[in-house]
């Protein structure tokens, strides 16, 4: 039953994850902008969760229970995390925000 959970719960996220990948990837806007970001809060707010479980606590990582700065880094999870949402998109950071 526990495998069987499983694999239902990864093919709704994998499904979940292809849908706003379809959204993200068409050249002419499939939905509205309400649409679109009402499919993108779930994984702002999953993100969240993920690196709050994460959060070092006496120097360690909660969850992964391990020093946090192991060898000099984060967990593998902060690595990702800064990888995916910071480090990949440094285009952005040669711009100025408008104020």
């Amino acid at each position: 039953m526990e495998e069987r959970l499983r694999r239902i719960l990864r093919e709704r996220v994998e499904e979940y994850l292809a849908g706003a990948e379809r959204l993200l990837g068409s050249p002419t806007p499939l939905v509205g902008w309400e649409v679109l970001r009402e499919r993108l809060r779930p994984l702002v707010a999953g993100w969240r969760v993920l690196l709050e479980v994460h959060e070092p606590h006496r120097r360690r990582c909660r969850h992964c229970d391990r020093p946090w700065w192991h060898r000099g880094e984060p967990c593998s999870v902060w690595r990702t995390a800064n990888a995916l949402l910071v480090a990949r998109f440094p285009e952005e950071r040669r711009f100025p925000q408008p104020s």
